[in-house]
């Protein structure tokens, strides 16, 4: 099986059938018994067309809801190390639209062959905050968040 890979821009990342960060986490969510409900829009099966005509807010709805006894979070799944800069800087407005006290907006980094971390939304900000500029070839910039320094 072909899988994307964090060096790739988005249209190869789009290129290959699998989101493996997404299936990682939905098999973490089912061994440790959290109820995993789908929220957002899935890129590789169900698109929608004019998606980039939608408000940004909605575009970067949450992947997930995760609820497990009384701990509920609405969840970002990323299969790579790498934040766009145009997410960084919609950030406080994402924390604002779904993140809540009793259910927090988080970011699970789930990459292949390593364990999966977890970052509150605001972690994020700070780690992204101190890495540096990068940009792909279709000239998107990012920065690659340095997990090792995830809380």
């Amino acid at each position: 099986m072909t899988y994307g890979n964090a060096a790739q821009d988005y249209q190869g990342r789009q290129g290959v059938g699998v989101n493996i960060g997404e299936e990682i986490f939905e098999q973490w969510c089912n061994r440790n018994a959290w109820n995993c409900t789908r929220l957002g829009f899935d890129e590789k099966f169900a698109n929608v067309g004019a998606f980039y005509n939608l408000n940004p807010v909605l575009r970067n709805m949450p992947d997930y809801v995760i609820q497990r006894e009384e701990k509920t979070f609405a969840v970002n799944v990323k299969g790579t190390p790498n934040i766009k800069e145009k997410e960084r800087l919609l950030l406080p407005q994402l924390i604002d639209a779904y993140s809540s006290q009793k259910a927090p907006l988080i970011y699970v980094f789930c990459i292949r062959n390593e364990r999966i971390r977890f970052a509150e939304a605001e972690h994020i900000i700070e780690l992204y905050d101190i890495e540096s500029d990068k940009k792909w070839n279709d000239g998107v910039v990012y920065r690659t968040i340095n997990l090792m320094c995830v809380r």
